[in-house]
C-alpha cells in the first residue's frame, strides 16, 4: 500500500514538472559544449585565413610619402659636464596628396574555405613644400641634408607586386626595403633621391600593386588630402576614422572619395624624432563576406532554452490532456534532437552556406521529433500540434537571425506573445482535479 502511494507520488503532475524542469536546466550544459564547437570552428577559419594572408598578403595600410631629414643638436648633461652633439630626424609630410587606388578582388578557396584577397592598384602623387625647420626650432645649419630621404610606409612587404615605380622631382629613385627608422612605420621601403637639392618644392609621382586581403586603407598625411578607391565588390564597409565625402554602392561595385585637410587630424604637418602617431589620420574600405554563419550559428545557438522549454511545456500539456505518461527519459530524447539542430546546422551551414543549411536542418529535427511524439502518443491531433510548433519556432528563430537592428526588439515581442499564448492554454487545464484522477 505505502509502495502505491509512493509510485503515485512520483507519477504526480506536480512532481513530474519540477523533474522536467531541473531536466531542462541541465540540458542547457550541452548548448555551453555546443558554442565552444562553434568557437572552435570560427579558430579554425581565422587561422586559415591568417595562412592565406600571410602567404598572399596581410590587410594593406599605406602611409605617405615622408620626407625625413637629420639633423645635429647639441644636449646639455648635468654635473657641469660638456654639451654632447646628437643627432635626430625630422619629419615633413606632403603639402598635397591625392591618391587613386582600384581594388581587385579575388575569392580564394582552401579547403572549405573562402577568403577575399585583391590586388590595390594604387597612384600616389602630390608635392612638398619647402621644408621650414624653424617651426620645429632647429638651426637650418645644422641640417645634413646631403643625408636626406623618404619613406613610405606599408603594412606587408610581402605583398608588393613587381617593382613600384617613384620620381622625386622627376628623376627616378633607388629603392630600399624596410624603413630607415621607425619614428613613424614599423614597415615600408626608403626612397633614396639622386638629388641633394631638397629645400624648395618638392614634387612626387609614386605607381604600384599591392596584393592584400581583407581590408585596404590609406593614412591622409597630405595637408591636404584626396583619396578615391573603387572596386567591383559589391559589399565594402568603410573603415577608419573618416567616412567617405560621396560614396557609390550597388550591383557593379563601389566608388569613395575622401577629402581630408590637416584640421582633421590631430598633429602637424612637421616635427622631430617619434612625437606623434599618425594612424588618427587612416581610412579605408574592409571586403565584407555577403553571410558569416558562423556568427548566425552562434546567435542561434542561444535560442536553445527557448525551443526545450516550449517542447517540454507543450509535452507536458498534451500528457495532462490526453493522460499519456511520457517518460523524463523520453523528454531528454526530445531536447537532444533538437540541441542537435544546432551542430547540423554549423556542419551543413559550412558546406553550403547557411540559408539552405537552416532549412535543411530545421525539416530534420522537425521531422525526427514529430515521428517520435507519434510513436509515444499514438494520435494525429497533438502530432499536427508539435509539428506546427517546430515549424513555427524555427521561422521565428529564422526571422529574428536575419535582422540586426531590430533583432532584440522582435525577439522581445515575439517572446511576449508566446507566453500569453502558454498563459491561455495553461487555463484549459484542470490542474487540481487532473492530479486527483
Amino acid at each position: 500500500m505505502e509502495t502505491r502511494k509512493i509510485q503515485d507520488w512520483l507519477n504526480s503532475y506536480s512532481v513530474k514538472m519540477v523533474v522536467v524542469s531541473a531536466l531542462a536546466l541541465f540540458l542547457l550544459i550541452p548548448t555551453i559544449w555546443i558554442q565552444e564547437i562553434i568557437k572552435e570552428r570560427i579558430q579554425l577559419k581565422n587561422e586559415v585565413e591568417r595562412q592565406m594572408a600571410s602567404q598572399w598578403g596581410n590587410s594593406q595600410i599605406v602611409s605617405g610619402p615622408v620626407l625625413n631629414v637629420p639633423f645635429t643638436y647639441w644636449q646639455e648633461r648635468d654635473n657641469y659636464e660638456p654639451a654632447v652633439e646628437k643627432t635626430a630626424i625630422a619629419h615633413f609630410l606632403p603639402e598635397m596628396l591625392q591618391v587613386r587606388s582600384e581594388i581587385l578582388p579575388e575569392i580564394r578557396y582552401r579547403s572549405i574555405y573562402r577568403i577575399p584577397v585583391y590586388e590595390s592598384k594604387l597612384k600616389l602623387i602630390g608635392k612638398f613644400a619647402t621644408p621650414d625647420f624653424t617651426k620645429i626650432d632647429i638651426t637650418p645649419n645644422k641640417v645634413k641634408w646631403e643625408e636626406a630621404y623618404f619613406t613610405l610606409g606599408i603594412s606587408d612587404l610581402r605583398g608588393i607586386k613587381d617593382m613600384p615605380k617613384i620620381a622625386i622631382n622627376h628623376v627616378d629613385c633607388t629603392l630600399e626595403p624596410g624603413v630607415a627608422n621607425t619614428d613613424l612605420f614599423e614597415s615600408g621601403i626608403t626612397i633614396k633621391t639622386k638629388s641633394n637639392d631638397l629645400n624648395r618644392n618638392i614634387d612626387f609621382a609614386i605607381e604600384m600593386n599591392l596584393n592584400g586581403s581583407s581590408s585596404f586603407s590609406i593614412e591622409a598625411l597630405g595637408k591636404s588630402s584626396e583619396i578615391e578607391m573603387s572596386s567591383k565588390w559589391t559589399d565594402p564597409s568603410f573603415i577608419g576614422s573618416f567616412l567617405p565625402a560621396k560614396r557609390e554602392v550597388g550591383a557593379n561595385g563601389f566608388k569613395a572619395n575622401w577629402t581630408v585637410t590637416h584640421l582633421n587630424r590631430n598633429f602637424p604637418q612637421q616635427w622631430a624624432n617619434r612625437k606623434h602617431n599618425t594612424s588618427d589620420a587612416r581610412l579605408g574600405v574592409e571586403l565584407l563576406m555577403p553571410v558569416d554563419h558562423y556568427q548566425k550559428s552562434t546567435r542561434s545557438a542561444k535560442y536553445a532554452i527557448l525551443f526545450i522549454a516550449l517542447n517540454f511545456i507543450v509535452f507536458l500539456f498534451i500528457e495532462i490532456k490526453n493522460k499519456k505518461q511520457i517518460h523524463p527519459f523520453q523528454y531528454s530524447l526530445v531536447a537532444f534532437a533538437l540541441l542537435l539542430f544546432y551542430t547540423l546546422l554549423t556542419s551543413i551551414g559550412e558546406q553550403i552556406g547557411f540559408n539552405p543549411a537552416f532549412a535543411i536542418s530545421a525539416l530534420a529535427i522537425t521531422g525526427l521529433i514529430s515521428w517520435y511524439s507519434y510513436t509515444i502518443l499514438k494520435a494525429i491531433k497533438p502530432v499536427i500540434l508539435i509539428t506546427l510548433l517546430q515549424l513555427g519556432l524555427y521561422i521565428f528563430l529564422f526571422t529574428i537571425l536575419q535582422l540586426q537592428d531590430y533583432a532584440l526588439l522582435m525577439g522581445s515581442i515575439g517572446l511576449f506573445i508566446i507566453l500569453g499564448l502558454i498563459m491561455r492554454a495553461s487555463q484549459q487545464v484542470k490542474w487540481y482535479n487532473n492530479q486527483q484522477e
